[in-house]
């Protein structure tokens, strides 16, 4: 990746899976409490600095006429607000241009030996004033129009003085000594795209070579210039502006591949306290924000070079899925929960044994138990490639088991599988128990992963695999009845791309399987889709988001008759990562069919 060879940092020249707990942007903390808003008035773009008398200072988007300002000595009681600066009243230039011209996206600066506001003009165009008596109260000059584009600007001070006009979508050019002007137009710092088979950033498929598209902040450490940008990804198919920031070690670049820093940040500003820890101001954005239209305040680390995070002691998005914590703490991946006769839960997936790596030779499938699905006991090694193995080893010289599904099914339990790099499998239990031993039944298809058996009401069997592909099975179980098909929704589109599923709830087929949202594998979401149909061959309902970041979870029916999803974190946002987790969903009628989604108390 031309630009970023010097960099130290495997995150920013290669980026890992994103369920690795190093790359996550979310960490894990038994302990974290939900993030609260600092004011309780709605305030868009939140901007704080800290002072030489080591007082905070907020400033931010309110009703575009004036410019406000908040006074705290400890990010959390605040006074004001203090009116510096007026439209109306002070406005010269800003007034010139017909129709409405809004201040917007004010930032506040201290910078040699007095405070600054940079501010936007809604309709275009950007300026800066001075505080002329070195106190936030002003008075303030204005510094005239310093771009003519941009809704947003910032300034930043570099290690030798210099000063630098950022604003926009990650523009940036230095200024003159008093900061009346520009010496040099402004130039947009690229992102490197990253792309490779089966992982895409935004930048590699839209060729949009920006960080983000609005609120461009640069901050510098450790040698390492960070420019942050506003965009919106649609992870989780939803309305979020996130914060996303791509690295350099030099100020016009080249600047790293971009990744996600704060979920729901939108435009930031960085600060340090007076211990010199990072915080980052934001106001949250999007419905999934626990702080959606409120400033807010949340603590930031570097973690390693060039990678920068929240605190794992935040939790930063509201619902039932961004407080969830595991159910046990043994790694797994792909968790399937199925019923026993005797009421028992049963929970299967892919292990990480016997290598501690999902993708290294992971060939045993394990199963563990629960009569209440909050303690869970390992119950047995009920297969293991290396010794049960037969056809499998005939195929993969060091074959990985994938994905297995447990289903209690004419008087025994049934185990489905996959092989990664294709093929599925089944094995059966001779003894009636959950432990075994089982034989095996041979391969089901010869392409293809994520295996599922579903049996309908009236009895008959069906192996559903892959992206929602389906076959009845014969009554024997040694295979296939009839030609397999695949199920789509009526718009065309498939429900997801791995982990198809049926479970049928309320008289309706519920069809689930997994997709990436936003940036395939990169800075996405792995949300887990489902749709709905009156028969099981559909049609079905178009695609809709059952569980964020639920990504190749499965649905099942409780004792209590109450709809459930299991749940592992497979991205860099999820509340954590390869751990089994158990989501409770509310399930109703609307407009659009079954709606259903996480129970949040």
């Amino acid at each position: 990746m031309k630009g970023i060879i010097k960099m130290k940092s495997d995150f920013l020249m290669q980026p890992p899976h994103p369920e690795t707990e190093w790359s996550a942007c979310t960490g894990y903390s038994e302990s974290a409490l939900p993030i609260e808003r600092i004011l309780d008035i709605s305030l868009r773009d939140a901007s704080i600095c800290k002072g030489p008398d080591h007082r905070y200072y907020l400033t931010g988007t309110t009703d575009g006429l004036n410019i406000q300002v908040w006074t705290s000595s400890d990010l959390t009681s605040w006074s004001g607000p203090a009116n510096i600066w007026s439209l109306e009243q002070d406005g010269t230039w800003q007034k010139a241009s017909s129709g409405s011209n809004g201040i917007c996206a004010p930032e506040i600066h201290y910078v040699k030996g007095t405070f600054w506001i940079t501010y936007g003009l809604s309709e275009g165009g950007t300026g800066l004033l001075q505080s002329l008596s070195a106190s936030v109260q002003g008075p303030f000059r204005d510094m005239g129009k310093i771009t003519v584009d941009g809704q947003d600007a910032s300034l930043f001070e570099d290690d030798d003085g210099a000063v630098y006009w950022v604003y926009g979508n990650g523009n940036i050019a230095r200024m003159t000594e008093d900061l009346t002007g520009l010496v040099e137009l402004p130039r947009m710092v690229e992102v490197q795209p990253w792309k490779v088979a089966g992982r895409e950033d935004h930048p590699s498929f839209s060729q949009h070579l920006q960080v983000g598209s609005y609120g461009a902040f640069l901050y510098k450490r450790d040698g390492y210039y960070y420019m942050f940008c506003a965009d919106a990804l649609a992870r989780m198919g939803s309305d979020a502006v996130d914060t996303f920031v791509a690295v350099s070690e030099s100020i016009y670049g080249p600047y790293s591949r971009r990744y996600l820093a704060l979920p729901h940040g939108g435009q930031i500003s960085l600060f340090t306290d007076i211990d010199n820890q990072l915080y980052a101001s934001f106001s949250g954005c999007g419905s999934y924000s626990l702080v959606e239209h409120y400033p807010s305040v949340v603590q930031m680390s570097v973690v390693r070079s060039g990678l920068i995070r929240p605190s794992e002691d935040i939790l930063l998005e509201k619902g039932g899925v961004g407080t969830l914590k595991p159910i046990a703490d043994f790694p797994i991946r792909d968790p399937h929960i199925s019923i026993g006769p005797d009421g028992t839960y049963y929970l299967t997936g892919t292990s990480d044994k016997p290598h501690h790596n999902f993708w290294d030779r992971n060939n045993q499938l394990h199963v563990w138990s629960s009569a209440d699905l909050k303690e869970w006991k390992h119950v047995a090694k009920v297969w293991d490639l290396s010794e049960n193995g037969t056809w499998e080893n005939n195929i993969y010289e060091n074959p990985c088991l994938w994905a297995p599904e447990m289903i209690y099914l004419y008087d025994t339990f049934w185990i489905t599988y996959s092989l990664q790099g294709g093929g599925t499998g089944m094995i059966k239990s001779i003894s009636g128990l959950a432990e075994g031993p089982y034989i095996d039944m041979g391969r089901m298809t010869n392409t293809d992963i994520d295996s599922s058996l579903f049996q309908d009401e009236d009895g008959q069997v069906y192996f559903v695999w892959q992206d929602g592909k389906i076959a009845r099975m014969k009554s024997n179980m040694t295979g296939f009845a009839e030609d397999p098909r695949k199920l789509l929704c009526t718009d065309g589109q498939r429900v997801g791309y791995e982990g198809a599923f049926i479970v049928k709830y309320k008289g309706k087929y519920i069809l689930g399987a997994a997709e990436w949202n936003g940036d395939k594998r990169v800075d996405g979401t792995y949300d887990l889709m489902y749709a709905v149909a009156d028969e099981l061959y559909g049609p079905y309902t178009p695609r809709r988001l059952a569980v964020p970041h639920g990504g190749h979870g499965t649905m099942f029916i409780d004792h209590d008759g109450r709809l459930m999803s299991t749940f592992f974190g497979n991205d860099r946002t999820a509340p954590f990562r390869t751990r089994p987790g158990i989501i409770e969903l509310h399930v109703e009628e609307d407009e659009a069919g079954l709606c259903i989604e996480p129970y949040c108390e």
